[in-house]
């Protein structure tokens, strides 16, 4: 039996999901680069990962721009809990990329939405 978190996640699920899926967000991808042992096919010693997913962004309000911690500009971000494919997506980290209708962003902040130990959301501040 599910609990009301498991529920809240679902919700959250089908409520971020891509437009063309029935929800009311966009795709997007969350890029990790980890450091990693240098490889010379490629001449880099890092590795990217792309998490496929889908999620809202918003522009902050002029009273939460304070110049230090949100700057002019910052967006948020709400990523669903679920990546395209069903599996569940990782929380984001500092310094991620957030590839959102054809920008680029740099992940400043997370605060997840984590109930009880489950992740029904992810909000990520985030900055060109």
């Amino acid at each position: 039996m599910t609990d009301i978190y498991d529920r809240s996640k679902a919700l959250a699920a089908r409520q971020l999901a891509p437009r063309s899926q029935g929800g009311k967000g966009l795709e997007l991808t969350l890029r990790r680069t980890v450091p990693g042992e240098y490889d010379p096919d490629t001449g880099s010693s890092e590795t990217v990962t792309d998490y496929a997913g889908s999620g809202l962004r918003e522009n902050y309000r002029l009273e939460d721009i304070d110049g230090s911690l949100v700057k002019a500009g910052d967006v948020r971000f709400m990523i669903s809990p679920v990546l395209l494919n069903g599996d569940d997506m990782p929380e984001p980290k500092t310094l991620d990329k957030v590839l959102f209708d054809g920008q680029t962003y740099t992940v400043q902040s997370v605060d997840p939405g984590d109930y009880a130990g489950v992740a029904c959301f992810f909000y990520a501040q985030a900055r060109k």
